[in-house]
């Protein structure tokens, strides 16, 4: 047991955990419904400095069905 209690089986725990969670994508922004940068519209393949989540992909504004 560490200092801060945890044992074998609760790194054990935790790693099944993170297996168990889908991979994300490397555009992937989490859960935020806006980014800004540099990006790549999943949808008309066109580049953009702004993007929006749309049923899981990020797309410009233009593809953004409001």
């Amino acid at each position: 047991m560490s200092e801060f209690g945890s044992t074998a089986e609760d790194a054990a725990d935790s790693t099944t955990e993170d297996e168990s969670e889908p991979a994300q994508r490397a555009t992937d922004t989490g859960l935020s419904t806006y980014a800004w940068g540099t990006y790549r519209c999943s949808r008309c393949n066109g580049d953009t400095e702004r993007v929006w989540r749309s049923n899981g992909d990020l797309v410009c504004p233009a593809c953004k069905s409001w």
